[in-house]
């Protein structure tokens, strides 16, 4: 399978309050995607924990390669960065710019894998989100699995990036971080 953009491949961006934990995830996830474009964009611009809109931007611009980019987000103000950085690009770029509802490293590593095998951005980004339930399923006793897809793909995003069910996707308000 070929990315969407004559060969192109999804690019990934690692938002984190964290520069140590977004350099860690390029990579763990690096490992199993070497030919994947994966930008830590962690902490402040002066190296601080936080998140930072200049460093979310470039990273974004980064990881384009014309196939799209799915975005991965630690906690809510991240998120809030992110699409604030959404807000400010070309609607031609926007439109091919996901914010995945996933936990960081697990999604992060399965779009990473998604993305590294030709994958377009809607599975890219499906196989992020995958990822939601993995961590509370592998204690649950039920085998895997559980909902982490629950109700079908979970690929289809609304304007702005967001995917359906996204905590943030009809609000701005953050998401109790």
């Amino acid at each position: 399978m070929s990315g969407a953009a004559g060969g192109a491949r999804v690019g990934l961006v690692f938002v984190s309050h964290s520069a140590k934990i977004a350099e860690g995830l390029v990579e763990l996830a690096g490992q199993m995607a070497g030919n994947t474009t994966l930008v830590a964009a962690g902490g402040t611009d002066d190296g601080r924990i936080g998140t930072s809109f200049e460093l979310v931007s470039a990273g974004i611009a980064k990881a384009d390669a014309g196939a799209g980019v799915v975005v991965c987000c630690d906690l809510g103000s991240a998120i809030l960065t992110a699409e604030t950085a959404l807000d400010f690009l070309d609607d031609e770029v926007r439109a091919r710019v996901r914010i995945a509802d996933a936990p960081l490293v697990e999604g992060g590593v399965a779009g990473a894998v998604a993305a590294e095998s030709g994958a377009p951005l809607e599975e890219v980004l499906a196989a992020a989100e995958s990822a939601r339930g993995a961590a509370r399923d592998e204690g649950s006793g039920d085998g895997g699995g559980g909902d982490a897809v629950a109700g079908g793909s979970g690929a289809a995003a609304t304007a702005g990036g967001r995917a359906p069910g996204h905590p943030l996707r009809d609000t701005r308000a953050p998401c109790g971080s």
